[in-house]
């Protein structure tokens, strides 16, 4: 009765859980963010090779400005993440060691990122 009772050093309270989870995410945000950049900068180098004379078109005010805005809202969108965490820790009071659903949510998200970046860049430029 009484281990009911008493706190355990094993058990971590809600708030170190909820920063672990947090910290974990935010960790990978810089590799989420070079894998995007890789990608724009492959899809750029593509098309700059398609059309050499294309310069001032991409690095023009109104491209750079779309991209700073897209860069924003992806990173708005990769709380997601993180946010599907805390939600299934908040409801199921769950609490595993093992980090394979957060490297699922990871890769899945930054696949799907990756192809509409690829994507909606290559249409954006052609």
């Amino acid at each position: 009765m009484e281990d009911h009772l008493i706190d355990s050093e094993i058990d971590e309270s809600p708030k170190d859980v909820i920063l672990g989870i947090m910290r974990w995410w935010e960790k990978k945000r810089l590799l989420f963010n070079m894998i995007i950049l890789s990608i724009i900068a492959i899809v750029i180098s593509l098309h700059l090779v398609e059309r050499p004379n294309s310069y001032r078109y991409i690095f023009g005010g109104g491209f750079i400005i779309q991209s700073i805005f897209y860069f924003v809202f992806i990173n708005i969108c990769y709380c997601l993440g993180w946010g599907v965490q805390l939600l299934r820790y908040y409801y199921f009071k769950t609490q595993y060691d093992s980090k394979a659903l957060d490297y699922v949510l990871f890769i899945f998200g930054t696949l799907v990122t990756g192809f509409f970046t690829y994507t909606g860049y290559l249409d954006y430029l052609n």
